[in-house]
């Protein structure tokens, strides 16, 4: 009983350290590749950045009020459990872009920017799909394997 509960606590405090490091590996691409080229990312990422571009207001706190309304209804409809990983990976996200902002772009070539900035972004989603759906949802995790 109490080795389990043990298991519980590291198992989330994996999740926020995973969480943290993947918003970092994001904020990387966009930062330094693709906000200082002119490039897009696709979904919240991407309008935030054509409000950076029109109306001059930093990428990280846009990323957070656009997600105002998605943080209420994952609160109210798909649980506190993800309503706090998402707060948790959104706030660093933001913080970590308008951070790595303040420095020089690692390329003024848009063409390699869009490549690095992309394979960048695709490092971070393997490892985010990897952890979740390989390690923790068919039967490979410790807490399964203790119970056969």
């Amino acid at each position: 009983m109490q080795s389990e509960k043990k298991y519980k606590i590291n198992k989330i405090i994996v999740e926020i350290i995973g969480t943290i490091l993947g918003a970092f590996i994001m904020a990387i691409g966009v930062s330094l590749f693709l906000l200082p080229n002119q490039l897009s990312s696709g979904g919240v990422s991407g309008i935030a950045t054509i409000t950076y571009y029109l109306f001059h207001i930093p990428m990280g706190m846009m990323i957070l009020f656009i997600n105002i309304p998605l943080f209420l209804f994952a609160m109210f409809k798909i649980g506190k459990s993800f309503f706090v990983k998402s707060l948790i990976g959104t706030v660093s996200l933001s913080f970590f872009i308008d951070f790595l902002d303040r420095l020089n772009p690692l390329t003024d070539d848009r063409f390699l920017a869009c490549i690095y900035g992309g394979a960048i972004i695709g490092l971070r989603n393997s490892y985010y799909f990897k952890s979740k759906f390989i390690n923790g949802r068919n039967g490979f995790s410790k807490l399964h394997c203790k119970r056969i």
